[in-house]
């Protein structure tokens, strides 16, 4: 979560004396909505929540004209705002990346255990992102070649120098590792399902 440079919040404790802090959105079920409104039920905090942007960038639009006071998101996506002062970074979930180990993170921000356990769940999914798969079925030999395929990606000179030149962060996560993220996000208790379902939306 990333507020406006120019706003006087520089730590938690001041962001949870403001009568009201804008988040802008582009609606639940997208890591800009879900996870201020997860923090804003939990935490402690007067957010506003604007949905309805159509983009990330919009939403970066409204906070340099002062529409909105902060936007959520990946941090790849927005650390170029960083790196320009727009934002500063104020609350990451427990996926950590160089230069923001010290940031607080949401778990910590909550003594609310089923707060702690939305959290958890909701943040799970950002280590691996992006996954790619493949139809049920395919047989072993090809899921064995995609595998190896992108493993051996990272090692190509040239799609590094490509990542680098457009400041784009490669990151992989080996097949077994996204399974079991998957299998932690699906297998929860029916109960705290049911309270997740009120926080965190899935696309049909």
């Amino acid at each position: 979560l990333t507020l406006r440079s120019d706003l006087p919040y520089k730590t938690v404790a001041e962001m949870r004396k403001a009568k009201e802090i804008v988040i802008g959105t582009t609606g639940p079920g997208s890591s800009t909505h879900d996870f201020p409104s997860i923090l804003k039920e939990f935490g402690g905090f007067n957010f506003k929540l604007v949905p309805g942007y159509s983009s990330s960038a919009d939403i970066m639009l409204a906070v340099e004209r002062k529409e909105v006071d902060g936007r959520a998101g990946s941090y790849d996506s927005i650390k170029p705002f960083i790196d320009r002062g727009l934002v500063r970074i104020m609350i990451r979930n427990q996926t950590s990346a160089p230069g923001i180990e010290k940031v607080p993170v949401d778990e910590d921000l909550t003594t609310d255990p089923k707060g702690k356990a939305i959290m958890k769940v909701n943040g799970v999914p950002t280590k691996i992102y992006r996954p790619f798969v493949a139809p049920p079925g395919t047989p072993e030999n090809v899921i064995k070649i995609l595998r190896n395929a992108f493993a051996d990606a990272l090692k190509d000179k040239g799609l590094l120098a490509e990542a680098k030149k457009g400041k784009l962060t490669i990151d992989f996560t080996p097949a077994d590792e996204c399974l079991k993220i998957v299998r932690e996000v699906l297998n929860q208790p029916p109960e705290l399902a049911k309270e997740m379902a009120k926080y965190i939306k899935f696309g049909d």
